[in-house]
């Protein structure tokens, strides 16, 4: 987890969240959606500033949406929503990227293989019995969304900026499965060796 975003986000959207706690979570996600749809267009059209302003909401209703869950109690739907739609966006804005421009087709799509893949492995890990692997591997969700509105304001002054963002994607999304891979290994194997014994 290269910029620990989560783990500064609850306690400064708590106020905030406290009192949004009647709006329903769920909105908030779809909330975060729009956004991701207006951060596709925006980079289809090259327009910069928007994209920028887009990520930002993007990335607050990200976290605000967790807040506010955790706040009403967390449902099985809500969960599957927030994890659904945040890949439906993930995958909107990469692609916007492409489309736009801002990087090359490979590289694109090596970030949207490592992002998804990223958040596979998590879900596939926590479903077999870690309850939390938050903090596993060099950058995970909470992280794309912040370094790529970096990127984008670099973007500003350096016409190559969100390009390089997106390599350093691609490595350091790829790199975070196969930490998680590894993790997992350590983690199941050693389990299979304790019921062997047992």
């Amino acid at each position: 987890m290269l910029l620990r975003v989560k783990k500064y986000s609850e306690r400064l959207l708590l106020p905030l969240g406290k009192k949004l706690q009647k709006i329903p979570a769920n909105v908030l996600t779809i909330l975060g959606l729009c956004f991701a749809i207006c951060v596709f267009l925006f980079s289809v059209i090259q327009f910069l500033s928007l994209i920028i302003i887009s990520l930002i909401l993007v990335e607050f209703f990200d976290q605000l949406d967790g807040v506010v869950a955790r706040l009403q109690g967390p449902t099985k739907l809500g969960s599957f929503l927030d994890s659904t739609l945040d890949r439906i966006g993930d995958y909107l804005i990469f692609i916007g990227i492409i489309i736009g421009g801002y990087t090359d087709l490979y590289i694109g799509l090596i970030t949207i293989a490592g992002a998804f893949l990223t958040s596979y492995t998590r879900a596939k890990i926590e479903s077999l019995g870690t309850p939390n692997l938050y903090g596993v591997g060099l950058l995970e969700r909470t992280d794309r969304v912040p370094i790529l509105l970096i990127g984008s304001i670099f973007q500003l002054w350096f016409p190559t900026a969100i390009y390089w963002t997106m390599v350093f994607l691609a490595i350091g999304t790829n790199i975070t499965v196969i930490q998680r891979i590894v993790f997992a290994y350590k983690k199941f194997a050693n389990k299979k060796e304790e019921n062997s014994m047992s």
